[in-house]
């Protein structure tokens, strides 16, 4: 996702976006699909470029324990943001949606949810990121709205009643062009300690 201009309370933002590319990797079907987002006097607000994996038959879990330990060596720098992900709050983020508005939305139906596979409704990706971005905000201030980029991996469901925790430090700083870009490392966790989404973020 990056960022070009702060989207403004009294504007109307209009989103648009096309499939770039549909294949096959080690047995596993990916696609990639860009957006865009501009307001009605059709200045530019920002992008993204998104790539998702469908499930493999069976759903996978993390066994081996190596992303617990990563966790336990992280040490973020700022006051963690630690949010509980209510339904209330996960059918505000998402009943909009084609899906939720169809009955088909495993982020606002428990029983499609539970028909999928999963032990209760799923959170989107996107919260996580709005947890680290809220988080970042604090150290980027007005910059965080004008100018960031922000590259994210989500790594596991984030369920119904989990307690997410966002953290982060800074990572480098550097030279490019004329200005100086400021790079951290973000992370959010259940309240297992596991990580579920793990950022990049710059200004």
């Amino acid at each position: 996702i990056e960022i070009d201009a702060a989207l403004r309370l009294d504007r109307q933002p209009i989103a648009y976006g096309k499939f770039l590319d549909k294949y096959e990797k080690r047995g596993r079907k990916f696609f990639t699909f860009e957006s865009r987002w501009r307001d009605e006097t059709g200045l530019l607000l920002g992008k993204s470029r998104v790539t998702m994996v469908f499930p493999a038959t069976g759903t996978p879990t993390p066994e081996d324990g190596s992303g617990k330990k990563e966790e336990t060596e992280r040490k973020g720098e700022f006051a963690a943001i630690t949010r509980t992900v209510t339904q209330d709050k996960m059918t505000a983020f998402s009943e909009d949606s084609a899906n939720a508005v169809r009955g088909q939305s495993i982020h606002v139906h428990p029983e499609v949810a539970k028909k999928a596979g999963f032990p209760a409704t799923v959170a989107q990706g996107l919260m996580a990121a709005d947890y680290m971005s809220e988080l970042i905000e604090s150290a980027l201030g007005k910059d965080w709205y004008e100018s960031a980029k922000l590259s994210t991996a989500f790594l596991q469901p984030i369920l119904c009643g989990d307690t997410v925790t966002a953290n982060g430090r800074l990572k480098e700083r550097f030279i490019e062009g004329a200005v100086e870009r400021v790079v951290y490392d973000l992370w959010a966790e259940n309240q297992s300690g596991e990580r579920v989404a793990a950022a990049t973020a710059s200004t």
